[in-house]
């Protein structure tokens, strides 16, 4: 896709591919990035009824080393406006979860910072063995945001999450498996690969009865069994009558494999 200077977007086989790509600042999100463009890009990816699975990865040896401070510096110093940090890479992390679709991340290096609240925030991570995660903020004075206080914990547990943010650990591709925060470790030479039969596995799934299986997920992380139960309901019924679910009841009586279409 063109009219992105620092971005990739592509589609195939049902997997969209949103790629960081300022490998000499580690994917650094700029403002232009954080503000329209991964915002745009989770939002086309989102209606396209051609892509179901989202991948997100970044050029080089990093995934995403967070906001850009440098493009910004000025205006936190002097105080001009103290959200001006914040909300920018909130905004896109929110996007990143809103997405009603599997999204994986691809994480091929340091993901730092904000660039941990974007891994933090996609469903699945696929990681390779020379990858970390680091929560930088403490080490700059700062308390974690993209909402990693919140993504954080609900992967690892309170406890261990508050160790993490507060003293800033580096967590490794091994112990970030070891603790719930990688789904796979695969070596750096097979990241491509592994993340491709990763993503292709949900791309023939049932795209509907994964959407709601997702939202209902995210709902259940803040919210209650009975309004869990109320959700899931209301999702059981449109799938119910769905035709990936007749497909899929049809597939099982005749013993074969069912073929999705996302409808």
């Amino acid at each position: 896709m063109t009219g992105y200077r620092h971005m990739h977007y592509t589609v195939a086989d049902g997997i969209a591919r949103i790629r960081l790509d300022r490998p000499g600042r580690l994917n650094a999100l700029t403002s232009v990035m954080a503000d329209v463009e991964l915002p745009e890009l989770c939002r086309r990816a989102s209606a396209d009824p051609a892509v179901r699975v989202v991948v997100l990865t970044g050029t080089g040896r990093g995934f995403c080393s967070g906001a850009d401070l440098g493009e910004r510096i000025d205006a936190v110093t002097t105080g001009a406006d103290p959200t001006r940090l914040q909300q920018p890479l909130g905004s896109f992390v929110r996007a990143v979860w809103d997405i009603p679709k599997p999204v994986v991340a691809a994480v091929n290096g340091v993901a730092a910072g904000g660039g941990m609240s974007l891994a933090t925030a996609a469903d699945f991570r696929v990681v390779a063995e020379s990858a970390r995660f680091e929560p930088a903020f403490v080490r700059r004075g700062l308390m974690p945001d993209g909402g990693l206080t919140y993504t954080l914990p609900a992967l690892v547990g309170r406890s261990r999450a508050l160790e993490i943010l507060m003293f800033g650990t580096r967590v490794d591709a091994a112990r970030a498996a070891e603790i719930g925060l990688a789904d796979r470790v695969v070596p750096d030479d097979r990241l491509d690969e592994a993340v491709t039969e990763f993503a292709g596995r949900l791309a023939t799934g049932p795209a509907l009865a994964l959407s709601f299986t997702k939202r209902a997920v995210q709902r259940a992380d803040g919210g209650d069994l009975a309004g869990a139960l109320e959700f899931e309901s209301w999702g059981q019924r449109v799938c119910l009558g769905s035709r990936d679910f007749a497909e899929g009841r049809a597939a099982f009586a005749e013993h074969r494999t069912p073929v999705f279409e996302g409808h």
